[in-house]
């Protein structure tokens, strides 16, 4: 099954999954808006240079992203993390967990994955 993914830093899936985190934060828009099903590759390392990829990724979550707001002072103080000017959250929704994770590669921005396994898609 071909699914768009995103990769995101350890352990930030791991805390969309347990409820502590609820917005992604990046410079750039998602492509759409609702983005529904698209599969978190949590992964070790920053991914900062064009065509830059993690082996050692793991499909842990799949999430839809419901909406997009500018991020804030306030919120990144309330998130306990330094603000940056230019970045935007994305909403996250109806996490779904990856059981178990699903080894596959990192890469930068969205991208697409095949994998061969039964994942918790709804529509």
């Amino acid at each position: 099954m071909v699914v768009d993914a995103l990769s995101i830093v350890s352990p930030s899936v791991q805390r969309i999954l347990a409820g502590e985190k609820i917005v992604e934060i990046r410079r750039w828009f998602p492509p759409k808006i609702p983005f529904l099903n698209l599969v978190l590759v949590e992964n070790e390392n920053y991914l900062t240079e064009e065509g830059q990829a993690d082996p050692n990724g793991l499909a842990r979550a799949v999430v839809d992203i419901i909406g997009v707001h500018e991020w804030t002072c306030a919120e990144a103080e309330s998130q306990g993390v330094d603000w940056m000017p230019n970045y935007v959250c994305w909403e996250l929704s109806n996490v779904r967990p990856i059981v178990p994770p699903i080894p596959c590669v990192a890469k930068r921005k969205i991208y697409k994955i095949d994998l061969n396994a039964r994942l918790p898609i709804h529509h």
